[in-house]
């Protein structure tokens, strides 16, 4: 993603992200249906995991296995 931002450095270190209003307001946008950080981590973290598996199971066949 390229979020066309303009880093300002502090004695060589990154301090301050300078975004086009366009992309702060759709940035704004987007974080605001969760309610924390970790949430967003969260949900990150699921999409990932979505991406990276292979093998579904149903409901059904869950609960068979676990005896439910």
């Amino acid at each position: 993603m390229n979020l066309q931002a303009q880093i300002i450095k502090e004695s060589g270190v990154p301090k301050f992200a300078l975004l086009p209003i366009e992309r702060y307001e759709m940035l704004l946008s987007e974080l605001s249906d969760f309610e924390s950080i970790e949430d967003l981590a969260d949900y990150l973290k699921a999409i990932k995991v979505k991406a990276e598996t292979t093998q579904w199971h149903s409901l059904e066949a869950v609960k068979a296995e676990l005896g439910l």
